[in-house]
């Protein structure tokens, strides 16, 4: 159940993106805030894992400044991008771009963590 749901928010946040963003991770454009899913080692045993489509995975969204996650005992929380404590950065992913804003950000993340 609990990695269901951590799916789920992935999937949730990530679903942010109005279109495809072709680079980098900076801030707001003019076309939106660029929506970035950064994917983090859970075990080291992924260095050997990972290339045989294995491993133990920690994801975070990053949008507008913040990545935002889920812990089972936290529930949605949000730290400074590629900061996951405990954690070690694997990759980051391009996902798209959120047009929103930060009030439609918040709703978003309010209605997230009501579920």
């Amino acid at each position: 159940a609990f990695l269901q749901r951590a799916l789920e928010l992935s999937v949730s946040l990530t679903l942010l993106s109005m279109s495809f963003y072709g680079g980098g991770t900076g801030g707001r454009t003019a076309h939106g805030a660029p929506v970035v899913l950064h994917v983090y080692d859970l075990a080291d045993a992924n260095d050997w894992l990972y290339p045989v489509g294995l491993g133990a995975f920690h994801s975070g969204v990053e949008v507008l400044g913040e990545e935002y996650t889920f812990a089972s005992e936290a529930g949605v929380f949000s730290h400074s991008p590629k900061g996951a404590p405990g954690v070690r950065l694997r990759e980051s992913i391009p996902m798209g771009v959120f047009e929103g804003g930060s009030s439609g950000l918040r709703q978003i993340l309010n209605d997230l963590r009501d579920e």
